[in-house]
């Protein structure tokens, strides 16, 4: 069984969410490892926050050696200083997946809700809701939402871009979405 290790990104300059997932060959989605780094906030220098990042990274590459990196794109922040550092965390994501010679994805946030939930518009809710279902979360509850957001991300970068639709999202969905023809799972594909 052929099987796809990813790293899954949430970038921030605050807090940065992160997930290790796997797909394999039938479609089927693990949740290996995930979580939230807190990198402080001011008076902590962003040169600090972005060594600290840099720092998880490395332990991430090196524990769980991901094949790739999938990265939420960057967005127009609240204002033009919150761009700049976001910016600025994605950098250290980007120089860090180089240096282990890792490549790496950039999706953005508009894509990674089409994938995951069927729809661009759905609401972060809506969006938590299936990342749990599509990794079969019964047990685990993300912490917070820069991790649900980080499973999100690896999860659209392991989905089939344009598969057809498949019955079982359908099927889970609740809450109003209701999922179209665009980016969803293989034929027959299951989430563990």
């Amino acid at each position: 069984m052929v099987r796809r290790r990813i790293l899954g990104i949430d970038p921030g300059s605050q807090v940065v969410g992160w997930a290790i997932a796997e797909s394999d060959d039938r479609g089927q989605l693990t949740r290996i490892a995930s979580g939230a780094w807190t990198l402080g906030r001011a008076p902590i220098a962003m040169g600090v926050r972005l060594h600290r990042l840099h720092e998880h990274l490395v332990e991430v590459f090196k524990a769980y050696k991901p094949e790739s990196v999938a990265l939420e794109a960057a967005f127009f922040g609240k204002n033009a200083q919150s761009a700049l550092r976001i910016g600025e965390a994605r950098g250290v994501v980007l120089m860090t997946a180089e240096s282990f010679g890792v490549p790496l994805v950039e999706m953005t946030p508009a894509t990674v809700k089409a994938r995951v939930a069927g729809t661009g518009a759905a609401t972060k809710e809506q969006v938590e809701h299936l990342v749990a279902v599509h990794y079969r979360l019964v047990d685990f509850a993300p912490a917070t939402a820069d991790e649900s957001d980080a499973l999100a991300v690896a999860a659209c970068a392991l989905l089939e871009p344009a598969a057809p639709d498949a019955t079982s999202l359908k099927t889970a969905v609740s809450g109003g979405i209701e999922p179209r023809n665009r980016g969803k799972l293989p034929p027959g594909a299951t989430f563990q």
